[in-house]
């Protein structure tokens, strides 16, 4: 076999929690966080301690993991919202630091870590491919080899000297993609690049992808397109609570990991009493029209705010309650009616987007599952809550409501509505 591309030995990534009891802005355990964090720091690298497992203090999100990849691979990271994935992408590529353990990566790297995130709005597309470049480590020479055939992949050869910011929504996300791939490094990290763009889009991507790992180079990607993972992945890592859950071929791996979700199996056994042990909100989810997971919502395209929730007994019923908001502002919320197991089951709950209704924006939407006894009298039950954070994109500009206007139109929502001009014959 050969040498590994990547290596990644006892990594482990420990964060702080924040606290929900405050004085004064600052919670009671902020002081010794502070003290501990700051002392870590002013210690040299050698002697700086692990937090102790069991402290609440503490998250651990990434937990020892062991992994080699070696040249011509393309892994596929998958696992719940969390579970650690994009903590390790981004330790890979440098952007964070871990806690203890190390990493090794031979030959230059080309990381996408969100979407269209590492680009100057106001520099024009050759401008940024040129930036992007240089700091993966490409010679000159070769960007400017390499700019016709990523421009024209990433469908923005006409807008080559036009600033981004006037560019289609998306192209970031594009450019960047092509830019990965059309550099010719030896290690690409991604995060859920491949949701973007219109399908035959998506499917350019898949086949370069394909082809890089051909080539020789090393592809890890994280993403909740299970169907995206079989078709391209040579292998597949299982990430749960911070740590490997398995790592092996790919259609055993993704099947495993769905079996398992829904039959409730991927979070810590329930605990408590009554109501706050018979359900669980085990993942929150963005689909599309048919119903498959994707990164991005499409502008032009309806999806789903979708999530699974398991019930453990025949006399409980859940409601599920969804808020969009775009940054502060609370754009729309949503309840579903009761649901009532007869027997232990998984169901998935959601509310349909239409098209033409979100704007070019990021948006968080906030998932809350109440439990409810279905005799009176009854206690009440803490809600179960989790949040997803996405983009709503739009790759396809001449079919949408913005078709006429410049990119980046303010407003929360941007909805196709129908206009009426009469002539009342005032003369």
């Amino acid at each position: 076999m050969s040498e590994a591309r990547v290596s990644v030995r006892g990594l482990s990534k420990v964060f702080p929690r924040h606290s929900a009891r405050r004085r004064k802005g600052i919670s009671l355990e902020g002081a010794a966080l502070l003290k501990h964090l700051l002392l870590q720091t002013l210690k040299p690298a050698a002697r700086r301690e692990v937090p102790v497992r069991g402290d609440a203090r503490f998250l651990w999100a990434l937990d020892e993991i062991d992994l080699d990849v070696p040249p011509g691979e393309v892994l596929g990271i998958i696992g719940r919202n969390g579970a650690g994935k994009s903590t390790l992408l981004k330790i890979l590529a440098r952007v964070l630091h871990p806690t203890s353990g190390r990493s090794t990566i031979r030959g230059r790297v080309a990381s996408m870590l969100e979407l269209g995130i590492g680009f100057a709005p106001e520099l024009t597309v050759r401008q940024n491919l040129q930036v992007q470049g240089h700091l993966a480590g490409v010679p000159a020479r070769r960007i400017a080899e390499a700019e016709d055939g990523i421009l024209d992949f990433a469908r923005l050869a006409e807008y080559r000297d036009v600033p981004l910011l006037d560019c289609p929504s998306g192209s970031s996300v594009q450019l960047g993609f092509a830019a990965m791939i059309g550099f010719g490094v030896e290690v690409v990290l991604a995060d859920e690049v491949l949701a973007v763009g219109d399908t035959a889009f998506r499917h350019a991507c898949e086949a370069r992808v394909r082809a890089a790992a051909d080539s020789g180079e090393s592809v890890l990607f994280v993403s909740h397109d299970m169907a995206a993972i079989r078709r391209i992945c040579t292998r597949v890592l299982w990430i749960d609570k911070g740590r490997i859950a398995r790592i092996g071929p790919t259609d055993e791996v993704v099947d495993e990991y769905t079996n398992q979700l829904l039959a409730g199996r991927l979070l810590p056994p329930l605990t408590g009493e009554g109501l706050a042990a018979s359900c669980a909100l085990l993942d929150v989810r963005l689909l599309d029209d048919e119903r498959e997971p994707v990164g991005a919502l499409q502008l032009t395209e309806p999806g789903f705010l979708d999530c699974l929730v398991r019930l453990s007994r025949p006399d409980v019923s859940a409601t599920v309650e969804i808020e969009l908001w775009q940054g502060k502002h609370h754009v729309l919320s949503a309840s579903s009616r009761p649901i009532t197991a007869r027997v232990p089951a998984t169901y998935s709950a959601g509310v349909r987007i239409p098209a033409d209704f979100l704007n070019e924006q990021q948006y968080q939407a906030r998932f809350r599952v109440t439990p409810s006894a279905q005799q009176d009298g009854a206690p009440a039950a803490v809600p179960v809550e989790e949040r997803l954070d996405f983009s709503a994109m739009n790759p396809n500009p001449g079919a949408s409501v913005w078709n006429d206007w410049r990119w980046g139109r303010p407003g929360l929502i941007s909805p196709r509505l129908t206009w009426t001009v009469e002539n009342k014959g005032l003369e």
